[in-house]
């Protein structure tokens, strides 16, 4: 969805993943736009595939105007049956399907990588800030409501809304940090709540007209999920308002008001 928006605005979007067939997929599917999705293959969690990503665009683009950090995983990367494991403990114990391995993974993916591609692609966004009169670079970390919720999900692991806080407070931190030293990279936070996507399901999203998702004690209060033009205004939003920086700006519907 984010891709998409930035290429019907013209902009050159790279995207990054372990798996090159989907990228190419994903890119292929947009047609039709003023701008161009790139593919390429990285892995956030991999160091040395971050640095190289970084020196593959510096070597097309020698800058880089916009980051989005939308890499996570609510479940497990190990354990195809994890959800089963998960409902069927919930209540019982919805503790114990948990693993160490499990949260380092998520942690992992969901909260340490964001740090270190901000770090590999840190000087190419300031040569990207550097192009333009007066202008700041864009970082845009792809939180979740989760992040303000208490109640647990069924199906994820109690680590997601954990390592989704963490997030939040990594890109205050980062922000902080850039600003204090007039680097000119702005760091503020996208927080979804219901969107469709490879985590949330049609059938899923339909229960919110008329239920209560899981883990929640109150309905939604739009009654509906996202939309596709939503989630892009609001990521090209955070990308040109120079004025915005260390936002944790909430996109979920009003679920984050009526749930603790």
């Amino acid at each position: 969805m984010i891709a998409k928006a930035f290429a019907a605005n013209g902009a050159k979007v790279y995207i990054t993943g372990r798996r090159l067939d989907v990228l190419k997929k994903a890119a292929a599917s947009v047609t039709g736009v003023p701008g161009s999705i790139v593919p390429f293959r990285m892995d956030v969690t991999d160091e040395e595939s971050v640095k190289a990503g970084a020196k593959y665009i510096e070597g097309i683009d020698g800058k880089l105007d916009i980051l989005v950090n939308n890499s996570g995983i609510a479940g497990s990367r190990r354990d195809p049956d994890f959800a089963a494991k998960k409902y069927a403990a919930e209540t019982r114990d919805p503790f114990e399907p948990e693993t160490v391995q499990n949260w380092e993974d998520i942690f992992a993916l969901n909260t340490i990588a964001a740090f270190f591609v901000v770090r590999a692609f840190q000087s190419l966004l300031v040569k990207g800030a550097q192009s333009r009169a007066q202008g700041t670079s864009s970082v845009i970390n792809i939180s979740s409501v989760a992040a303000k919720l208490n109640g647990l999900s069924p199906a994820t692991s109690v680590s997601y809304n954990v390592t989704k806080a963490a997030l939040d407070k990594l890109t205050l931190v980062l922000a902080t940090s850039f600003a204090g030293r007039s680097i000119p990279i702005r760091v503020n936070v996208l927080a979804p709540g219901p969107f469709l996507s490879e985590m949330a399901t049609h059938e899923q999203l339909e229960m919110i007209k008329n239920n209560t998702l899981p883990g929640l004690v109150a309905p939604v209060p739009a009654k509906r999920s996202g939309t596709e033009a939503e989630m892009g205004m609001t990521a090209i939003y955070l990308a040109v308002s120079d004025f915005t920086n260390g936002a944790v700006l909430n996109l979920d519907g009003g679920l984050s008001l009526v749930n603790p």
